[in-house]
């Protein structure tokens, strides 16, 4: 019988590894829409906005 992938502790660890790093994405503070594109633009590096 076949086992669903989801059940591979290899897939539970990245799951749970990309549950917290959604989590830590959510708790830095975004920039707008505007500031992304032209840091995309100018090159830069994306820095903490407040």
């Amino acid at each position: 019988m076949l086992v669903p992938f989801s059940n591979y502790p290899v897939n539970a660890a990245f799951e749970r590894m990309m549950a917290e790093e959604r989590v830590a994405r959510a708790a830095q503070p975004q920039a707008s829409l505007m500031a992304r594109i032209l840091n995309a633009l100018l090159g830069r590096r994306d820095t903490a906005y407040a």
